[in-house]
């Protein structure tokens, strides 16, 4: 098994990060578009920037950031080490690198996932159809991961796929919480009802769960601890953080790796960072300050397992 972490290790969880990294995107794209939607003004695209930290370079290619030049750099641009037509090129070259490892099915949905988007021209992206290619994203990623979990093996490989996408995914959460949580608390505070919570759950799946547990009325603050600290959502960052630690389990027991010591504390620091640090009382400050507590969290964790299992001695 150690030659597998050494040669394809790292190519299975950049597989599973960067199908995730893509549908993320493609959700946070159309909910800024959908939020825009009864503002003359139209869509403030720079909070994509910003969330991304690609403000500074996407000014050095471009004079503002608009409709255009935005879905451009975000959608298509394989130059961009943040868009989805980068991470889904990733991907299929990591997926290359193991297609040995991975099944066939898979493989075969993500060549025809890159070929459909390989084929988008700024046409197709226009302001009028962002919103169906996002859908388009959305639901071929969302194929392939049930692809993947019908076919996948088992075994060491698959941990480390589970390991990046639920590293990947958390991290996107709290991505798309931060964009979102501005606009609800500033509707709640002005006492009017708002459709923003609902665009901000629809936008992860989550409409339906979040009824099932606030069948009635919502605050800015519920939706975040729904988010958050759910552990039946899918894409909570506490049920992430939950499988992230059963995959590490499961290589200690099932696959024979020693228990990194220093894998161990960054899991450990992202789990208390999560139970300890919101508190009570929500507002966008703390929630902010909080989400960049946890992003640097998970990155830790990831870091750490890029160290110890998925470098080559």
């Amino acid at each position: 098994m150690a030659s597998l972490i050494a040669r394809f290790g790292w190519n299975i969880f950049w597989l599973g990060r960067y199908m995730e990294r893509a549908e993320a995107l493609a959700r946070i794209l159309d909910i800024n578009e959908t939020y825009a939607r009864d503002q003359p003004e139209g869509p403030d695209w720079k909070v994509v920037l910003d969330l991304y930290a690609d403000t500074a370079r996407f000014l050095e290619s471009h004079d503002k950031p608009d409709a255009a030049s935005v879905s451009n750099f975000y959608v298509i641009d394989r130059t961009n080490p943040t868009s989805i037509a980068y991470s889904i090129a990733e991907a299929r070259q990591n997926a290359r690198s193991v297609r040995h490892l991975i099944s066939t099915e898979m493989w075969t949905q993500l060549n025809m996932f890159h070929n459909r988007l390989s084929e988008l021209t700024q046409r197709d992206i226009r302001m009028n159809n962002l919103s169906r290619v996002c859908a388009d994203v959305k639901m071929d990623c969302q194929t392939f991961e049930g692809v993947a979990e019908g076919t996948f093996f088992r075994g060491e490989a698959w941990c480390f796929y589970q390991l990046g996408k639920y590293l990947e995914r958390a991290d996107q959460t709290t991505r798309i919480l931060d964009m979102g949580y501005d606009r609800i608390s500033a509707h709640d505070a002005e006492g009017r009802d708002s459709i923003h919570w609902s665009v901000l759950l629809r936008s992860v799946a989550g409409y339906h769960a979040f009824r099932s547990l606030h069948p009635a009325g919502s605050a800015a603050a519920d939706i975040a601890g729904f988010l958050l600290y759910d552990r039946e959502f899918p894409r909570a960052v506490a049920l992430c953080v939950e499988r992230v630690t059963a995959r590490l389990h499961e290589l200690e027991t099932r696959h024979g790796h020693q228990r990194r010591k220093s894998v161990e504390d960054a899991r450990r620091a992202l789990a208390f960072t999560l139970e300890t640090g919101l508190g009570q009382r929500v507002t966008p400050t703390r929630l902010h300050k909080f989400i960049d507590d946890l992003q640097i969290s998970l990155g830790d964790v990831s870091n750490e397992i890029g160290k110890a299992y998925l470098t080559s001695i």
